[in-house]
């Protein structure tokens, strides 16, 4: 699990589509498909929408029934999208250490950090949020994130 139970959603998006497998918890971006949402490969130069509240996955509905229990959909399907809310999530980018009242950078496949990516022309990755705690003994962080 990418995301943690303990969240509070103020504002909700289900506006875009995903086409690949991921999981839940991190920030999606505008993809170059239109209608379409990704979790970017580079994180300076994105444009964030805002963070994962569904698992996507390649279901095949001929094997197994839809799963109720977690919020999980088909690639290609619409997600929900939150863009304004306080989350737990352990996309953080390996080794940073966030603190209480970091600002939260985005970095690729939809990670966080505290360090401001830059690609020397120009484009740097966009604030996507702040951190409201520190790591905790399972790797996760609350996030207040405000896109």
């Amino acid at each position: 699990m990418a995301l943690g139970p303990n969240r509070q959603v103020f504002q909700t998006t289900i506006d875009y589509a995903v086409n690949a497998a991921v999981v839940r918890g991190g920030i999606l971006s505008y993809s170059s498909t239109a209608g379409q949402a990704e979790y970017n490969t580079a994180g300076s130069g994105a444009l964030p929408i805002g963070i994962l509240l569904d698992d996507v996955e390649d279901l095949n509905f001929d094997r197994h029934p839809e799963y109720l229990q977690r919020n999980v959909v088909d690639i290609g399907s619409v997600v929900g999208i939150a863009n304004e809310g306080v989350f737990d999530t352990d996309q953080v980018v390996s080794g940073n250490t966030p603190a209480q009242g970091n600002p939260a950078y985005l970095h690729p496949a939809g990670q966080v950090s505290t360090v401001q990516l830059d690609d020397g022309v120009g484009n740097t990755s966009p604030r996507v949020g702040t951190f409201r705690s520190a790591l905790d003994a399972n790797g996760f962080v609350r996030l207040l994130v405000d896109l």
